[in-house]
């Protein structure tokens, strides 16, 4: 398997800023608009078929764009080369912003990246190749 065929799939959102319980009608939460995944799996831990998991603790602004130095690791895995990959795509990713009352709003969210090796029949291709 080549490194390009190396996948990095996001799960989803988790909101830092509300809880279910403190939901305001009216308000939504940031949602990714971003189809090319901008992660690149490293190299090292893809050649030794090793997997994981990172949650960044990102800020998405008004306009639904990473607040850069907003990114963190809120979530580490087992390796740094996977916390660093996530951060150094961070940037690169697009949301609808949040909306409380109609009005677009910055809002935190943690975000989990998951690098995963596609199955040996999977034809799919949703991150970058790890760099060289």
């Amino acid at each position: 398997m080549r490194p390009a065929e190396a996948v990095a799939v996001l799960a989803g959102l988790v909101i830092l800023s509300c809880q279910a319980r403190d939901r305001v009608p009216g308000q939504e939460d940031p949602a990714l608009l971003t189809t090319e995944l901008p992660f690149r799996y490293p190299a090292s831990l893809y050649a030794s078929r090793i997997e994981g998991t990172v949650g960044l603790r990102l800020f998405v602004d008004s306009l639904g764009l990473v607040v850069t130095e907003s990114t963190t690791v809120a979530e580490p895995s087992a390796h740094p080369e996977f916390d660093s990959a996530a951060v150094a795509g961070a940037p690169f990713l697009e949301f609808r912003p949040a909306r409380v009352g109609g009005s677009r709003a910055g809002r935190a969210v943690v975000l989990p990246v998951k690098f995963r090796l596609p199955p040996a029949d999977s034809g799919r291709r949703d991150t970058l190749p790890p760099q060289r």
